[in-house]
């Protein structure tokens, strides 16, 4: 009996590919999480949320609790508050320069929230979120919503 030479076809090679590239993505999705020990941990982070009016900044309180995503199952609590008017960066074209003016009625309004967040070589995560300097994140309390930046965090 004549031994059969086995040929590789172009149908061959691409699933072998598509083997290779999914054990790749999980490798490098999957290990990384199975591998790294997550430390939990509290931390205080401060959001700034940017030309609110008067009414907002007096809604938000020490001791409020915060939803601080959209899937409401990520949270902490109001450590502290301060606002200062809102400034805006003005041309004046008569001489040619740029000065900062208040926006009358409007506030910047900094929350300091209280939240435990997972450590990891990667990120700080409150459940879902990652809590970064310059990240979008919302906060949202009982009678008040909106959107600010994360500008400082303190572990």
């Amino acid at each position: 009996m004549a031994e059969k030479k086995m040929r590789f076809t172009v149908i061959d090679v691409l699933i072998i590919l598509v083997v290779l590239v999914a054990g790749a993505v999980l490798a490098v999705k999957v290990l990384p999480s199975l591998m790294n020990n997550l430390e939990k941990e509290k931390i205080d982070f401060t959001v700034l949320i940017q030309r609110q009016d008067e009414s907002f900044a007096d809604a938000v309180t020490v001791g409020d609790d915060v939803t601080i995503s959209l899937t409401e199952k990520d949270g902490g609590v109001v450590k502290a508050v301060s606002a200062e008017p809102a400034m805006t960066l003005a041309y004046n074209s008569i001489d040619g320069t740029y000065a900062n003016k208040v926006i009358e009625g409007k506030y910047d309004v900094y929350v300091t929230i209280e939240a435990e967040v997972e450590i990891s070589d990667l990120a700080l995560k409150a459940g879902g979120t990652a809590v970064k300097v310059g990240a979008d994140i919302p906060v949202r309390g009982k009678g008040y919503a909106s959107n600010g930046y994360v500008i400082e965090i303190n572990d």
